[in-house]
């Protein structure tokens, strides 16, 4: 049973190969790097640059299927064809502050699942 809401861990551990060490390295390098590239994004919208958010959005994106968050990738796919289609910066504001909410959470399950090894 899968206790966790965003994260798959056996995407997690099929992808590193049931090693444990090479589970925690990836944990610990995703928690690293996935924050930097997710403030690229806040910038972005702050800035209320649809050309960065559609970057920002397209960049991080595949990373979701690394872990499983399948649903993430879905919301930065929508986010990155709203900033495609220069869509107004309300609706991208708002789609972001979801965004936001589920990356916050996904984040604590990372942790939990780290701790959990």
């Amino acid at each position: 049973m899968n206790i966790y809401k965003h994260i798959k861990p056996e995407i997690i551990e099929q992808s590193m190969f049931n090693n444990e060490e090479m589970i925690r390295e990836f944990i610990a390098l995703y928690r690293t790097q996935t924050p930097i590239d997710f403030e690229k994004l806040t910038k972005a919208v702050q800035q209320t640059d649809h050309q960065q958010i559609m970057s920002a959005a397209h960049h991080i994106k595949p990373t979701m299927e690394y872990i499983g968050a399948s649903y993430l990738k879905d919301q930065l796919q929508l986010l990155e064809t709203s900033a495609k289609e220069i869509a107004a910066i309300d609706h991208i504001q708002s789609q972001f502050n979801s965004l936001k909410i589920v990356f916050d959470e996904l984040f604590n399950e990372l942790e939990q699942y780290e701790k959990s090894l």
